[in-house]
């Protein structure tokens, strides 16, 4: 039996407040609203800056540019992943320098949090073995997803 239960914690409640809460408390809008702002200002006001924030976002670009291609729906599988370095904050850094709208990268940023909320429960509550088969199973199926999404825009095309 997991350890929620031992202390009587509700695994799904507590799932959603830690989502809520890292969502929020890491400050997640305003990082996605302000950091090309404060970018500029930094462009504006001092050389050593502007060569610093020029590699960031060069980096940043060349390190991300699969993205363009459905981008909403990549930046939102990106996020959650539950690995270090794929979270929220590398999200909205990514969603900023690519000038995507605000709505539309906290949305894939919100959806990304709560889908590596959901895994992380999952890994905790059923454990390894099963979290592992559900691991796998995902797999498969976001494969065949991204095969019909890049078909249709072929199609489109």
């Amino acid at each position: 039996m997991p350890a929620v239960y031992w202390m009587q914690l509700h695994p799904v409640r507590l799932t959603g407040l830690a989502v809520l809460g890292y969502f929020f408390i890491s400050l997640v809008p305003l990082i996605i609203h302000y950091l090309k702002k404060l970018a500029t200002f930094l462009w504006q006001r001092s050389a050593w800056a502007t060569q610093i924030m020029d590699l960031l976002f060069e980096r940043v670009r060349w390190n991300v540019a699969p993205v363009e291609e459905f981008q909403w729906l990549r930046l939102m599988l990106f996020v959650a992943v539950p690995f270090p370095g794929t979270g929220a904050w590398t999200g909205t850094i990514i969603s900023s320098v690519h000038g995507m709208p605000f709505w539309s990268g906290l949305s894939a940023n919100f959806v990304g949090v709560v889908l590596a909320g959901l895994l992380i429960n999952l890994l905790m509550n059923l454990g390894l073995k099963y979290t592992t088969g559900s691991g796998v199973l995902l797999f498969i199926v976001s494969t065949i997803v991204w095969g019909a999404l890049r078909g249709t825009k072929k199609s489109l095309n």
